[in-house]
């Protein structure tokens, strides 16, 4: 047995001893868009700060071809708030009239959100998402 294995056996020995339940935490990277298994992040993270508080980071993504904006709602927002606004989108910084991959969710507890594929991956982008009115870009890739 490995000591992986070994760690989780006795924690859960122990919690039912105490009577509590051992539920494991899902893993940070485990979402990916719905049309692509596999990606990775390009750019850099951008954190939005409403009232006061970290509250969401946003984050630009390729694979498959394409890439991909997505939004995650920390925790500690999540907590104080009943309902939020998310939209994501990737921006081509040769044709900024157009919103590509874009996606919106409104009045929503969902505490992500990815566009959809976004056919921008041969030129320079960058992912822009809004929770609520507070919104902000990721770094410029090309």
């Amino acid at each position: 047995m490995n000591i992986t294995k070994k760690i989780g056996t006795v924690l859960s020995s122990l919690a039912a001893l105490i009577g509590l339940g051992v539920v494991a935490a899902p893993s940070a990277s485990a979402s990916t868009p719905s049309s692509c298994s596999s990606v990775s992040q390009i750019g850099t993270t951008r954190v939005l700060t409403v009232g006061g508080i970290e509250a969401a980071s946003v984050k630009q993504y390729y694979g498959c071809g394409s890439n991909y904006a997505y939004i995650y709602v920390w925790q500690q927002y999540r907590d104080t708030h009943s309902t939020w606004d998310l939209y994501v989108k990737i921006v081509n910084e040769s044709d900024t009239g157009t919103d590509y991959g874009r996606a919106t969710l409104d009045n929503t507890t969902r505490s992500e959100l990815w566009g959809p594929a976004a056919n921008t991956a041969a030129y320079c982008t960058h992912a822009t998402g809004y929770l609520n009115s507070t919104g902000g870009s990721t770094s410029s890739v090309c």
